[in-house]
């Protein structure tokens, strides 16, 4: 006795019966990719050396000199998910793809594999701020740097990532609702010019402590102002 419920649709003609499943596999490679960029984040910790001899207080010491690799990486751990934030809620209406999707989504990736050398560069860069008691700013600042670029060039891949697959070739994604083209959009338009203007501050700000404290001032208002401006728009998105 056959299932009237279980008869099979008949397949739109202009759609590959593997479409779905290469859209998939799209996204779970670059899935994997993530994963292991956040994972090698870790591969820089070196475990305490300890022997019969070694005193209690060095292994504290071995492990308080981790501190800005730790802060590094805790930094570069939270960035990295919300480019994988991003990446995901794309996929989330992404349903057709051609090759310029795939070369776009690679390069996207590209920055990302990158994050744990910029990351042990940048914890590196800060031990040398005071190595041997004198203040080391010039190998600060080439840390700085790469890593604001290595953000700057991935905030660029997520916008045009976007603005491909959402906002030129509509035919390849569902509509977005408004509220997430805008959470969306904000976060990676925050992101591209906060590491954009920083990038060129530092090769404009002369490289000693005030040019330091500038550049920490200008980007806690930059957050500051955009966790304002995110406030309002949700307000506003609330009351529709």
């Amino acid at each position: 006795m056959e299932n009237n419920d279980l008869e099979e649709k008949p397949l739109d003609s202009n759609k590959h019966p593997k479409q779905d499943f290469q859209v998939e596999r799209l996204a779970f490679f670059s899935d994997a990719v993530f994963a292991i960029a956040i994972t090698l984040l870790v591969i820089e910790f070196k475990v305490p050396r300890i022997n019969s001899d070694t005193a209690f207080d060095d292994v504290v010491k071995q492990l308080w000199d981790l501190k800005y690799l730790f802060l590094a990486t805790l930094l570069s751990f939270l960035l990295i998910a919300s480019y994988w934030r991003h990446h995901h809620r794309l996929f989330k209406y992404i349903h057709n793809y051609n090759g310029k999707i795939i070369t776009i989504n690679m390069l996207m990736l590209l920055p990302i594999i990158f994050f744990p050398f910029t990351t042990a560069f940048l914890a590196e860069s800060f031990n040398s701020l005071f190595a041997n008691g004198k203040v080391n700013l010039n190998t600060y600042f080439l840390g700085l740097r790469l890593f604001l670029i290595n953000n700057f060039l991935a905030s660029l891949m997520c916008y045009i990532f976007y603005w491909y697959a959402i906002l030129k070739h509509k035919e390849l994604s569902y509509a977005m609702p408004e509220k997430e083209k805008f959470d969306s959009i904000s976060g990676i338009l925050f992101g591209l010019s906060i590491f954009g203007i920083i990038t060129i501050a530092t090769f404009i700000i002369k490289e000693n402590v005030i040019g330091l404290n500038i550049i920490g001032l200008a980007m806690w208002i930059a957050i500051i102002v955009w966790v304002m401006i995110k406030r309002k728009y949700k307000k506003k998105f609330a009351e529709k």
